[in-house]
């Protein structure tokens, strides 16, 4: 380290200066050569500058959902643990950030309010070239989750084989976050402000990098309207030690940026000779140690001693510095953080190394660096998010008001918009003798009701204009002597059974004996071929082709998407909450979206859970669209159904199926409640005959024998409450999560994949959902017989104690000993 004593203010210029500023032109001009190579190359030219300037051949620039899937296990338990323990404190310090603003009536009539928007498109940037750096992605991802972003995109450095980090892999499975685009440096920049064929372009980029990638971002910022979180560049740390310091603490907080790159810079402060001398020692002899000692060495190269004359002028020079981290090696470190102005994290005291802001203690690493603590702050949940003002007066705000604008607006020359003002006041001015007095309306709420649903303004106009089918079946009902209508054959069946004749294309027989039994009438059910098709044919009958949306609350049902997939239309992702609920946000989020449909699954498949129903109300009562709840697992919950409320809300949707508690899997018969208004849309699109006879006859039967099913729920019910209790007390098992359904979302340790092999391997087939979102780890676990039950606990149990060792060492060995 370079040392100075008691250089004077005036000479403090060169001191304060960021090493790699010099280098600021010529690193400018290769960013700029690098936005036209993929301007102009797209994702070949990320391929070839992957080779340049990372050495890593790269075929598929997508992270695979198998890439993704089997990244857990080749991180060890412990490191698992670190993470998830991370995270939490990171969810704990983020979340209590969210603020709901209270509307301000700023005169009598004039009420305005802010909300909160996430930034739609973000890009997470997660340094990956000479260490992986997996906590910036816990960094950034965490409030990206936590603000509802819809999209984010993870860009991170290839390794010289073309893979990723396994455990920048298990972080982004862990934060539900499924496109991990295998690209860094300032390419990886330019992909996001740009976009190319495999990486999608984004509204925000986030992250640190070295200096290429600041310059990077920067340019994207000013050339390309794509907005950045700050210049983060080159790590660096400041730290104030006074003579009651610990010089190996200092020294390892000194050296533990200088290890992150060869530009990174330390700067040490103190007012003590003797802390000066034994710091720099200290160094040296850590140093030494250290696993990448030369990287520490060249930025230490760089770095400075500083040697000052007391608190207050360490302070000063500290505050003219900006730092990045700013440690107070202090004996009263409080007293000195009051006076800290420019600084991007303060960590007080002997006991608080910069390191644990770095991975865990909760706050964001994410800081501005070069002195731009300054102007700007690091990274929170603010950064992703947008605050949005509204306003509304009402007759008496805009009489109040619009003098004081009219007076404004003619001073600064701007006429029209004093007549804005005046034509409203003009209007409301008091009426002819005998004539009504003009309307006021109340200051609304800052939450305002959806406007009244009109199911016509949301159909496709194509549908609206469009003549149905008509089947011979649909133009004439019931039997006759002579049927020769439908073209059907008239000699019988080949087989046993005989199904020569078209089946009622309404269904009406089936819909007349569910009706009672769900308290609807008839002509508010469609049934369909599963719940698969009602979701497909909602989809088609809202959403206009490669310009609609549909709004999910991921982890949840994958045909939704598969739906809207299918059919060209759009998917706003907003995930549910760490325990599987409706955050505020998500249901402000809904309220402002123009998606024609919002599915929610309740309880959730493949949580388990019920959504809250107050939550799912206010969706209801604020969704401009269709709110389909599905209830594919509602005859396992202890709630009442959303059938009872269909004549509260037009715009409900209530999926069930009798695939579950009725044992009918095989049948393929699901069931859509709506208006009649909606149900006719859907008859006039679904094809004529969905249900064959046999379906209809055989669901006719189950309804005769509606009585069974009580026994047949409870017989579920008691298997769940034993599996429950079974699984909680194993070795294996991490966490079992409450359900509301026939199957249970589990969550092992240290490997979910290990020991849905070790259970296949064993003749035992679970579902592997460790790639959902907000369920890594996770297995879900059907409730059987008892019979299966019991296999399944003793299998898991013997897994757990064939392998005792496998909570350190990982359960990769599982499925070769099994």
């Amino acid at each position: 380290m370079q040392t100075y004593r008691f250089p004077e203010p005036a000479a403090w210029g060169p001191l304060l200066a960021r090493a790699a500023a010099a280098e600021s032109p010529a690193v400018a001009a290769r960013v700029q050569e690098i936005f036209a190579q993929v301007a102009a190359g797209g994702d070949d030219a990320l391929r070839q500058l992957a080779q340049e300037l990372d050495r890593a051949a790269v075929t598929d620039l997508r992270v695979s959902a198998a890439e993704l899937a089997a990244a857990g296990a080749l991180v060890p338990a412990a490191l698992q643990a670190a993470i998830r323990q991370a995270k939490a404190n990171i969810e704990t310090f983020h979340a209590a950030q969210r603020v709901v603003e209270a509307p301000v009536e700023t005169q009598p009539g004039v009420l305005c309010w802010r909300r909160s928007v996430p930034v739609q498109r973000v890009g997470l940037y997660v340094p990956g070239g000479s260490a992986p750096l997996f906590s910036t992605l816990l960094m950034l991802g965490v409030p990206a989750r936590l603000a509802g972003c819809p999209e984010i995109v993870v860009c991170t450095p290839p390794q010289p084989d073309g893979t990723v980090s396994p455990v920048i892999l298990f972080v982004a499975q862990l934060l539900g976050i499924a496109t991990v685009v295998k690209a860094g440096g300032a390419q990886a920049v330019a992909a996001l402000a740009l976009g190319t064929a495999s990486v999608p372009a984004v509204d925000k980029i986030f992250g640190p990098g070295n200096r290429y990638v600041t310059a990077a971002k920067q340019l994207a910022a000013a050339r390309y309207g794509v907005a950045i979180d700050m210049p983060a560049g080159p790590s660096e740390v400041l730290v104030i030690a006074d003579a009651s310091a610990n010089p190996a603490f200092v020294a390892a907080d000194l050296l533990s940026q200088a290890e992150h790159g060869p530009d990174s810079q330390v700067v040490l402060l103190t007012d003590s000779e003797d802390i000066l001398y034994k710091v720099q020692a200290e160094v040296e002899t850590q140093l030494a140690a250290l696993p990448r000692r030369d990287v520490a060495a060249r930025a230490l190269a760089e770095s400075r001693a500083v040697l000052l004359a007391g608190p207050a002028e360490m302070l000063e020079f500290s505050n003219q510095y900006a730092p990045e981290h700013l440690i107070l090696a202090v004996a009263e470190p409080e007293a000195l953080a009051a006076g800290v102005t420019n600084a991007g994290s303060v960590f007080l005291g002997h006991l608080t190394p910069e390191a644990v802001g770095d991975y865990a203690s909760g706050t964001n690493h994410t800081l501005p660096t070069s002195g731009y603590a300054r102007q700007y702050s690091g990274v929170s949940l603010d950064a992703f998010v947008k605050k949005i003002t509204y306003q509304r007066l009402t007759a008496a705000g805009v009489q109040a008001l619009a003098p004081v604008v009219e007076t404004m607006a003619e001073a600064e020359g701007l006429h029209a918009h004093a007549r804005a003002v005046a034509l409203r006041r003009e209007s409301l001015a008091p009426a002819a003798p005998g004539a009504p007095a003009p309307e006021t309306t109340q200051a609304p709420s800052p939450a305002p009701q959806a406007p009244p649903f009109d199911l016509g303004a949301l159909v496709r106009p194509s549908i609206r204009r469009m003549q149905p089918y008509s089947s011979a079946r649909d133009e004439f009902e019931g039997a006759a002597a002579v049927m020769l209508d439908a073209n059907e054959n008239s000699f019988g069946s080949v087989g046993d059974r005989v199904f020569n004749r078209y089946p009622d294309p309404q269904q009406r027989a089936v819909k007349a004996a569910l009706a009672p039994l769900k308290g609807v009438a008839p002509a508010q059910i469609f049934l369909g071929n599963g719940s698969d098709e009602p979701i497909d044919l909602l989809v088609r009958l809202t959403c206009v082709p490669g310009q609609d949306s549909i709004a999910v609350l991921p982890p949840t049902y994958g045909m939704y998407e598969v739906a809207a997939n299918l059919n060209d239309v759009r998917v706003e992702r907003l995930p549910l909450t760490p325990d599987f609920q409706l955050s505020a946000e998500t249901v402000e989020q809904l309220a402002r979206s123009t998606a024609k449909i919002a599915f929610l699954c309740s309880p959730n498949n493949p949580t388990g859970n019920l959504l809250d129903p107050a939550a799912v109300a206010q969706v209801l009562r604020r969704f401009r669209g269709l709110v389909v709840v599905d209830e594919a697992y509602g005859d396992f919950a202890g709630a009442p159904s959303w059938t009872a409320r269909l004549a509260e809300f037009p715009n409900l949707v209530v999926l069930q199926t009798f695939s579950k508690a009725w044992g009918l899997a095989g049948l393929r018969l699901g069931v859509a409640y709506a208006s009649p208004d909606i149900i006719g849309y859907l008859n006039k699109i679904k094809p004529p005959y969905n249900l064959s006879e046999n379906t209809q006859q055989l669901a006719l039967a189950a309804l005769g024998q509606a009585d069974h099913l009580p026994g047949l729920r409870q017989q579920i019910l008691a298997g769940r409450t034993w599996l429950t209790e079974e699984l909680q007390d194993l070795p294996v098992v991490e966490h079992v999560f409450p359900s509301d359904a026939n199957f249970l979302l589990v969550r092992f340790r240290p490997d979910a994949t290990a020991v849905y092999d070790a259970l296949r391997s064993r003749g035992i087939v679970v579902r592997n959902r460790t790639t959902q979102p907000g369920c890594a780890g996770c297995l879900r676990l059907t409730v059987g017989t008892p019979a299966e039950n019991e296999q399944l606990a003793a299998a898991l149990r013997a897994i757990g104690e064939e392998h005792p060792a496998a909570a350190d060492a990982g359960l990769g060995a599982l499925v070769g000993n099994a």
